[in-house]
């Protein structure tokens, strides 16, 4: 998860002891006779020893519990769990961290490179594997592997990242997985009721309840002039391993993807935030489609509205947003469009925030029109643009993707001598190359293999002819003996 000074990637308490007693009362639907000990079933909405109803605005309490259950239930399944692993380099690390800070933790020797591990969430969005996340949770990685709520592990490839709305997509290879319901974003509300779903600090298939804060919010995470942000803000809880899972409203439709967080500590403090799903919709469509983003290019800079800014114009109060620059040549040029004017709305949406009229246009294709009202002189007009191409900067990581390959699960290995040992049988491991499959099965130099998959190999050559067999992807039970133990080590099989 990316972080930044006091900006990474929110929970509103409900008053659970008084709820709880409550919906623990409301929840009894029978009590006794005087004369006979058979439960006797009464109204539901009565309160047992009384003969008063239950209060609407309890029964109305525990429908929006009933709400969240039935949410968290339909919801988990379709977010998933991601880790990412990508190598670092020295020159890298050193532009983040002192070098006699990194000489020291290292005892005095740098390595040249370094094993970075990520740990994000995805929302499936297909039956046959695509998956919505975060560009800062898969860039650059070596390895992408997914694993979904019922355990079922698979690697995934990276089918493109957008780093102008920090909107990524990779893919796995299954069938008729659960794909979550995506709502329309620009119809959530500030104060209704979301929850977040994610897997924060390594604690799978979390969920977490808050508001919508805020929408429209900028905070200055994604550096680039023509980055796109227009995040909804809410107070559920978002951690880290939160980004790329689901921010969902009580339709149980997916509304944001949460991506942030507003900290001092690098932990939740109610201020979370998510890229709206009406954005990232039409990012992944052209992801997936055309390997690209084709963005919509008005051509101008704006400027937020502000006091002064209304004075100056002769405004009776703030709104809008103003035209501080027009580019020559432009879809905004060729239309019209003047310097100071002041942009009202956009196909009849409101417009109050620069963020705001990025987000739109970037919603739009090149080629597409749009209706502009703005104030000019005092006076309000319409305009309509036809949009440009705004040349992309999205980077495809499909076929640049190459995961790291190791020869014989990453071991060498030598064919024990028939006078070594008369008991033990097998090849002995005389290095293993870090970060291998056999290093992070556990193997050790000095183990002794006798079997693979329940297949004795006693040379080096048995070894390779059992590997053979097997593919890319598959994992075999490795035998080997350690301080005169028989130990089993589970290691995945990847090409060289």
């Amino acid at each position: 998860m990316r972080r930044k000074p006091h900006t990474q990637i929110g929970v509103a308490l409900l008053p659970v002891g008084i709820v709880i007693g409550l919906l623990l009362a409301a929840g009894l639907n029978w009590t006794r006779t005087s004369d006979s000990s058979v439960p006797v079933e009464v109204n539901p909405n009565v309160v047992l020893g009384s003969r008063e109803p239950v209060p609407q605005e309890l029964l109305q309490l525990q429908n929006t519990s009933d709400a969240f259950v039935y949410i968290a239930e339909s919801l988990i399944p379709t977010v998933v769990s991601i880790q990412s692993r990508r190598l670092v380099s020295r020159e890298e690390m050193e532009r983040f961290h002192n070098r006699d800070d990194l000489r020291d933790f290292f005892r005095f020797r740098i390595p040249k490179e370094f094993r970075q591990e990520g740990a994000g969430s995805g929302i499936i969005v297909s039956k046959d594997g695509y998956i919505l996340t975060n560009v800062h949770v898969v860039d650059k990685a070596q390895s992408v592997r997914v694993t979904l709520s019922d355990n079922r592990e698979f690697d995934a490839r990276i089918v493109g990242i957008d780093p102008l709305t920090e909107v990524a997509v990779i893919k796995i290879e299954a069938e008729n997985l659960p794909v979550a319901r995506l709502g329309d974003s620009d119809k959530s509300r500030v104060g209704e009721w979301v929850l977040a779903i994610g897997n924060p600090m390594e604690l799978r298939s979390t969920v977490t309840a808050g508001i919508i804060s805020a929408k429209d919010r900028r905070i200055d995470i994604l550096r680039d002039s023509f980055s796109v942000e227009n995040f909804i803000q809410t107070d559920a809880a978002i951690n880290p391993g939160n980004s790329g899972g689901a921010l969902v409203n009580l339709r149980g439709e997916v509304i944001g993807i949460n991506t942030a967080i507003a900290t001092e500590t690098g932990y939740n403090a109610g201020f979370g935030f998510a890229i709206p799903i009406n954005l990232a919709r039409k990012i992944m469509s052209d992801l997936i489609r055309k390997g690209r983003v084709e963005r919509g290019f008005l051509g101008v800079a704006m400027l937020d509205m502000d006091e002064k800014k209304a004075r100056a114009l002769g405004m009776p109060r703030p709104r809008g947003v103003f035209i501080d620059r027009i580019m020559p040549g432009s879809p905004a040029d060729k239309a019209g469009l003047l310097v100071r004017d002041v942009i009202l709305s956009i196909d009849g949406q409101e417009v109050n925030h620069s963020n705001q009229v990025q987000a739109i246009v970037a919603r739009k294709n090149p080629g597409e029109r749009v209706r502009l009202k703005l104030l000019r002189a005092g006076q309000t007009r319409e305009l309509t643009v036809t949009l440009g191409r705004k040349e992309n900067q999205t980077v495809t990581l499909a076929s640049s993707q190459k995961p790291q390959g190791f020869k014989d699960l990453g071991l060498r290995l030598e064919t024990l001598a028939a006078e070594s040992s008369e008991k033990t049988r097998g090849v002995l491991v005389t290095e293993v190359e870090k970060w291998s499959p056999a290093d992070e099965a556990g193997l050790q130099e000095g183990d002794v293999i006798i079997e693979i998959n329940n297949q004795k190999v006693e040379t080096v050559e048995a070894f390779r002819r059992a590997l053979a067999r097997f593919r890319t992807g598959d994992v075999v039970i490795v035998r080997a003996i350690r301080g005169g133990e028989a130990l089993h080590f589970f290691v995945s099989v990847v090409s060289k």
